[in-house]
This record gives structure tokens, C-alpha cells and sequence, in this order.
């Protein structure tokens, strides 16, 4: 009897033992599988950023002084060369429209709307002034294709907001779409509270993400020519049924390196700064740039370009190409609104250029004159010097007897300036 106790004893604690021995193996074989296939994957839903290879490269400089975060990724070596604060989440203004532009394409792309399909909405519209003031209401009508544009390439808010009522049915079921996407993106560090980026009431409640979400974002982004073909053109067509117009893109990249700068979005409010996702691919080599909190448009351009043209030359390639200038008759058409609608997201009109009562007087595509002057916005970091050379004027003692301003005159931010062009 007290044998087979023994022997039960004894079986007992073997098979326990064989138990506790596979259980470990098999925790340890799943241990094992999850790094695996946290280290193969490009997200990691603890820190998205740690999938992201960071490798950086002395050659690559950029000034980082003048921004508040931003990163530079190598999309054919799959590494991040250069980051600043790139965890870090802030306020991201318009680049909001990325999602609202992955959206919209992605619902193009399972057959639930097609980009000729007419998006028409009522407008309420203030004419006069004073006491002659009186609102009207206008019906607005634009194909999907052409608000969307308007929203990438221009950053238009309504142009968003109407994307965004059309798309999703409302607006909130809509932002909901943005967070829910943002998330099975692994972007896990942003908010969306609107389509647009304009700012909420409280700074806590502003549209935000980080460096790497934005990254996370545009990778998604790039699996649609649909959007680069829109957002690598400078300048666009848009009509609403009744006439036509010109808008120019905000990311003056774009411009001034057709052909090599695709993308991607501009952003600016007073708390995010100015912002920029920019996209190259120069020689079939692409890179990704991301810039938030920039004082000033062209300090941002200037630091995305320094360290794009870094990082080609440290692999052997060229800088980005030369200025492309834009068509005459292209410049005249845009030359009344043209840098002024940069100067802010917050600051656009929520009118459509199209809808612009100068659309009106338009005769023709074809313009060949320009305007004597054009009204600019001083904008963060522009001299008299700097708006001179940016417009060819002569010289800055004309730029000052056209405006009257004296030796001791200070330029304000979002004072307007007659500029003289050529006639």
C-alpha cells in the first residue's frame, strides 16, 4: 500500500514536471515569435517608432533651431537618417488633409464614389458693406476631383470640410473614419478633431500627431498614384460649372523642383507653426521629409531642402534641379491671391477660387499681362530684401516708394504690401 502511494507520489509529480516544462517551451516559443514579428513588421503598437530603423548620417544637416520636430526617411534603404523630437506629438495645422486625402482615395478605389461625381452644397455669402451688407445664399457645385485638389493643393477648409460631409455622410461620422484609420495605421500618437487642422479652442484639443505618425501616414499615402499626381502639380485647374480657375500649390517645392518634390501637404496655424510632409524622388530614390513648427514658410522649405540635397549628395546623386518657372499666363491668373493665401490656414477664405467674383471678369485662360502690382501678406521672417528678390523689384527703395514707408517703418506680420511687377 505504501508502495503504490509512493509510486502515485512519484507519477504525480513527474507528469507535473513534464507539464511545467512545456509550458515554459511554449511560452518562450511564443515570446520568441512576437519579436519576431514585431522586428519584421514596419508597426509596433507600443512605440511605432521603434519598427523604424534610425540610422543617422553626419552629412545630413539641417536647422534645427528653426523647428520644432521632424525626421528625414530613406523609403529604398527603409531608415530614418535624420529626427528631431520625432516621438513627440504636436500640432500638425493642415496636414489633417492627408487623411481626409487617404479616405477619400481609398473609398475612389472600392468603387463607393467616383471623381466625377458632383459634390454641390449652399454657400452663405456676405455682400457690401456697412449698412448695404446683406447675406445670400449661392449653390455651389464641384466634381469630387476638383475639391480635392483644392484641399491638397491650395489647402482649402471648405474644400476639406464638403470632402469630408460627402465621403463620410457628416463630418463627425467622418473624423471618427480619421481616428479609427490613424489607429489601425499604428498611428497611435494622433488626434484628429476636424478635417480641416484649423485650431480648436483649447491647444489640448488642436489636431496633433508625431514626426513618425505623419510618417506612418504618407507610406500609406504613396500606394495611390491618385494622390501624388495631385499633389506634385504646382498649379491646378478648378471649375464650378460656370468658370474656371488657376490655384497654385502652397508647397512651393513642388514648383521649384517639378518632377523630382510630389508631395505632400503644407500646414500652418499660430500654435503648430509651419509645417510641411514633403516627398522626392530623384532618380527613382525617394525620401520623405517631415517638418513641424517652423517659424516662417521659408525657413521650413529651406531646412526640407537642405537636408534632402544632403542626403543625396552623401549617396552620390545631384541636388534638386533647377527653379521650373511657371507659365506667364499662369502667373497672371494667381498673381492677385498668390502668396497672400500662404500666409495662414487660418487666414483662408472659405471660398473656392472659383467662386471668387473675379472669376467673372476672367475672358481667358491665356492671359499674357500681368497686373502693374500684386497685394502680399508680410509674412514671419520677410524683409524687404527678401520680398524684393522673391518678386524681382528693381530694387528696395522702389518696393518703399510704392508703399510710402519710411527708414524707421517695422514690418508687421499680415501687413499687406503693394509689390510692382512687370508689366
Amino acid at each position: 500500500m505504501i508502495n503504490n502511494q509512493n509510486k502515485n507520489s512519484l507519477l504525480q509529480s513527474l507528469i507535473c514536471g513534464i507539464w511545467i516544462c512545456i509550458t515554459f517551451f511554449l511560452c518562450n516559443s511564443v515570446l520568441a515569435e512576437s519579436t519576431v514579428s514585431d522586428s519584421a513588421s514596419i508597426i509596433n503598437f507600443y512605440n511605432p517608432a521603434g519598427s523604424f530603423i534610425y540610422e543617422p548620417i553626419p552629412g545630413v544637416q539641417a536647422n534645427e533651431r528653426e523647428m520644432k520636430a521632424g525626421l528625414l526617411y530613406d523609403l529604398e534603404n527603409k531608415k530614418i537618417v535624420w529626427q528631431k523630437e520625432m516621438n513627440t506629438s504636436f500640432p500638425i495645422a493642415s496636414l489633417t488633409k492627408m487623411m481626409v486625402a487617404l479616405l477619400t482615395v481609398e473609398d475612389v478605389r472600392a468603387g463607393k464614389i467616383n471623381w466625377e461625381d458632383n459634390v454641390q452644397w449652399t454657400r452663405q455669402i456676405v455682400i457690401g458693406r456697412g449698412k448695404r451688407k446683406r447675406i445670400v445664399n449661392e449653390n455651389v457645385n464641384y466634381t469630387l476631383l476638383d475639391i480635392f485638389k483644392s484641399a491638397m493643393i491650395a489647402s482649402n477648409n471648405e474644400a476639406a470640410e464638403q470632402m469630408a460631409r460627402y465621403v463620410g455622410g457628416n463630418v463627425q461620422a467622418f473624423i471618427d473614419r480619421m481616428n479609427t484609420r490613424a489607429r489601425e495605421l499604428s498611428m497611435n500618437s494622433t488626434y484628429y478633431g476636424n478635417p480641416t487642422g484649423l485650431p480648436a479652442a483649447a491647444r489640448s484639443f488642436d489636431n496633433s500627431a508625431t514626426p513618425t505618425d505623419l510618417l506612418l501616414l504618407t507610406l500609406e499615402m504613396l500606394k495611390y498614384d491618385e494622390i501624388l499626381e495631385v499633389t506634385g502639380m504646382g498649379y491646378a485647374n478648378i471649375n464650378n460649372g460656370r468658370s474656371t480657375s488657376t490655384i497654385k500649390n502652397h508647397n512651393r517645392l513642388t514648383i521649384e523642383y517639378k518632377g523630382e518634390v510630389d508631395g505632400m501637404k503644407t500646414g500652418y496655424t499660430k500654435r503648430a507653426g509651419f509645417c510641411l510632409v514633403a516627398t522626392s524622388n530623384k532618380c527613382d530614390h525617394r525620401l520623405i521629409s517631415v517638418v513641424l513648427g517652423a517659424r516662417s514658410p521659408n525657413l521650413r522649405n529651406e531646412a526640407v531642402k537642405d537636408m534632402i540635397n544632403d542626403y543625396y549628395a552623401v549617396i552620390g546623386l545631384d541636388k534638386l534641379g533647377p527653379y521650373c518657372q511657371a507659365p506667364t499666363y499662369v502667373s497672371a491668373e494667381i498673381s492677385s491671391t498668390d502668396d497672400q493665401t500662404q500666409t495662414s490656414d487660418e487666414e483662408e477664405g472659405s471660398t473656392l477660387m472659383a467662386d471668387a467674383p473675379k472669376a467673372k471678369k476672367k475672358t481667358s485662360v491665356a492671359v499674357q499681362q500681368k497686373p502693374k502690382y500684386i497685394i502680399y501678406i508680410v509674412q514671419p521672417g520677410d524683409t524687404l530684401a527678401s520680398i524684393a528678390r522673391q518678386y524681382d523689384v528693381a530694387s528696395v527703395a522702389k518696393l518703399k516708394a510704392v508703399n510710402k514707408i519710411s527708414r524707421k517703418h517695422i514690418l508687421r506680420v499680415g501687413a499687406k504690401l503693394k509689390v510692382p511687377v512687370a508689366s
